[in-house]
Order: structure tokens, then C-alpha cells, then sequence
């Protein structure tokens, strides 16, 4: 699904718009105030943390436990 988050809210495996892929996003004690660390596929970069940012995201499927089982 294709929806526009800030990029403090980016997510590992989220596809930006440029077709990379995010593979983690962090405020570390060396980023400047109001900016997040973005690594993506091919490079490292660092954004405002509440700019939008393009991405396809995956719908991740939730597991419900099914109570029925061994529960008697």
C-alpha cells in the first residue's frame, strides 16, 4: 500500500520513493535536533524527522492464536 508518513515513522523493509529500501531509522546523540538517521539500501542520509516521505509499505498479516486449541 502507497501512503506518505514522516520519515521518524519509517519503517525497516518500507520502499521510499526512489525505490530504496529503509533499512533502519535512528536519533543518535550525534544527530542534529529534529532529525532522524535514515539508512537506506545504497546510502546513509539524515532527514527532518517530521518530513513526508513517499513509501510503499507491505501489509504485514497479524497472527491470532486460536484459543480453541488445548484449551479445554
Amino acid at each position: 500500500m502507497k501512503m506518505r508518513v514522516q520519515a521518524q515513522h519509517l519503517q525497516p523493509g518500507d520502499i521510499v520513493g526512489s525505490g530504496e529500501i529503509v533499512q533502519s531509522v535512528s536519533a543518535g546523540t550525534r544527530t542534529p535536533k529534529g532529525k532522524v538517521d535514515v539508512q537506506l539500501s545504497t546510502r546513509f542520509t539524515q532527514w527532518g524527522k517530521y518530513t513526508l516521505i513517499n513509501v510503499e509499505r507491505t501489509e504485514k498479516e497479524e497472527v491470532s492464536p486460536n484459543w480453541s486449541d488445548g484449551m479445554k
